[in-house]
């Protein structure tokens, strides 16, 4: 499944990254030796050399690229459609079975679970059916993906309790159908689309004297919200072993153009709720009639608060606006459960009291979960380096561009708190780097499953330190509680943002990069 990219012609030099199995890259015209490659070494874009092989070839009709159909969607909350097995768990059939071949497969109650499926709309797209299958051909496995017992049309069913990425889904002989990254065809009635996390983080502008937003100029401002798509360079495609991504704005060696599109970025951040002033109902007596302000109840500054995230922690949480006059606090609606806002410095009663947010509301301090703005042990806020800050009792994240924090999360860490790792199922704490970035990824010993699912293809992993990584979570809603095994779980839009920004890069084509001798953004793990 993965065609490894090297800094140099030689497999004995650093590994950069990989493709994925049906990627198509551009490349350079001409190869650069053959030194333990009989099919030459190639360079491509944005650098890196790639073994046209087993794993690769320049062959752009190639049946693992016609079968793929698409990469993955980059930028997007999720980089593909999701699914969780049923029981019993789907066949993986390797063609277009027939009516008759379904019965055969799946026995002679198929009729009566399809007449009971039918009434469950699906919320999952419908494409067209693939014209490699339509053409009556046989799915490959691409290169190191395992091989299965074929049958007449199948390769036995999925493991228990299953999750699987779609690459597309379609309908056929009244059924639908889904195509997933290890190129295998199931039934969508034996599974559930995965229900999404709507959640999402915070980004943090920079605030003036006065705590207001102030504009940032373009290189200063935080990462924009919406991930945009990059052009390619020209060179000549080359086909090798995973679904497309975007195309990569480095430069590559003088070739011939490929065209590959670039995937709809979706945006990763939103911004706190806007308060509705239509609403508000409460009569304000005349400023002359209105009482003295209680003492202790007037604005004052705190300035550990100001640009400070925080997350509303309860439910049925409320927020407050000024009057006209200035004198007065007056209803201004709900502030949602796990709602993101950012913190002026004003406050009334300090912090445990009323606070301000940039948008000009205020809500009680004891309904939030606020961060504590700190500088990184390893010096990476004095150069004004990229770091990631991680509170295991706050269940948050700040991510930090030197002092100045970017874009706050809510998170779920290991769910035995702050206790010992080697022990048990808490996360691991102290300075590490980046070293292992993956678009998805199936996770080795500690996938995170614990309701015992399969899963496959968790997205946007980073590692950071042995298995522990941030990651996407499509099968759970509890960011902001601990549950994991030990990684650290992100809302699948947060996981997204958080994977563009971060460094080593993954360049658009590319499924996965490494970062062996250090360099990666630094995460910073705490109580």
């Amino acid at each position: 499944m993965r065609t490894w990219i090297y800094v140099a012609p030689d497999e004995r030099s650093t590994k950069l990254g990989y493709l994925r199995a049906g990627a198509v890259v551009d490349r350079a015209e001409l190869p650069a030796g053959t030194d333990g490659c009989a099919g030459g070494w190639y360079r491509i874009a944005p650098r890196g050399y790639v073994c046209v092989g087993k794993g690769a070839s320049l062959a752009l009709e190639h049946q693992v690229v016609a079968a793929a159909v698409r990469g993955p969607r980059r930028g997007a909350p999720v980089p593909y459609h999701y699914v969780m097995s049923g029981s019993p768990p789907p066949h993986l059939y390797f063609r277009l079975p027939t009516v008759e071949d379904q019965r055969r497969v799946e026995g002679s109650t198929l009729s009566v679970h399809l007449a009971r499926a039918a009434v469950a709309p699906s919320s999952l797209p419908l494409d067209p059916v693939p014209a490699f299958l339509l053409a009556g051909r046989d799915l490959p496995k691409p290169y190191g993906a395992e091989e299965k017992l074929h049958y007449s049309v199948h390769t036995g069913r999925a493991k228990e309790s299953s999750a699987f990425g779609l690459i597309t889904t379609f309908e056929w002989t009244n059924r639908r159908f889904g195509l997933t990254t290890e190129l295998d065809l199931i039934p969508l009635d034996r599974t559930r689309p995965a229900r999404l996390s709507a959640l999402r983080g915070v980004i943090i502008k920079d605030l003036d004297a006065d705590g207001a937003d102030a504009p940032a100029s373009a290189s200063d401002a935080a990462p924009p919200a919406t991930l945009p798509a990059a052009s390619a360079p020209p060179a000549t495609p080359s086909a090798a072993s995973a679904p497309p991504a975007t195309p990569s704005a480095a430069s590559a060696p003088p070739a011939t153009p490929s065209a590959a599109s670039a995937p709809p970025a979706t945006p990763s951040a939103a911004s706190a709720p806007q308060a509705d002033t239509a609403s508000f109902s409460i009569a304000e007596p005349p400023a002359g009639a209105l009482p003295p302000a209680p003492p202790g109840t007037d604005a004052r500054i705190d300035p550990t608060l100001k640009g400070a995230p925080a997350f509303v922690r309860v439910h049925g949480a409320t927020r407050q606006r000024l009057s006209a006059s200035g004198r007065a606090l007056v209803d201004a609606g709900a502030a949602p459960f796990r709602s993101g806002w950012v913190l002026t410095g004003r406050t009334r009663g300090g912090a445990k009291g009323l606070v301000e947010t940039t948008e000009g509301s205020w809500l009680a301090g004891s309904h939030l979960v606020i961060a504590e703005l700190r500088k990184d042990p390893q010096g990476f806020a004095r150069d004004g380096k990229k770091w990631i800050d991680i509170s295991i009792r706050r269940q948050m994240l700040v991510a930090y561009e030197g002092t100045r924090p970017v874009f706050a999360a809510l998170i779920s860490s290991g769910r035995s708190g702050m206790a010992d790792p080697e022990e048990t199922d808490a996360t691991v704490r102290g300075s590490f780097y980046i070293h292992a970035k993956h678009v998805s990824t199936t996770m080795d010993g500690d996938d995170e499953a614990s309701e015992a699912f399969d899963l496959r293809d968790v997205p946007y992993t980073q590692y950071f330190h042995e298995g522990y990584a941030l990651h996407g979570a499509y099968w759970h809603d509890e960011f902001g509680k601990s549950r994991s095994h030990g990684c650290i779980n992100l809302a699948p839009a947060d996981a997204a943002w958080l994977f563009e920004w971060t460094e080593p890069a993954v360049p658009p084509e590319w499924h996965g990069a490494l970062n062996i001798e250090g360099g990666g953004t630094l995460v910073y793990v705490h109580g």
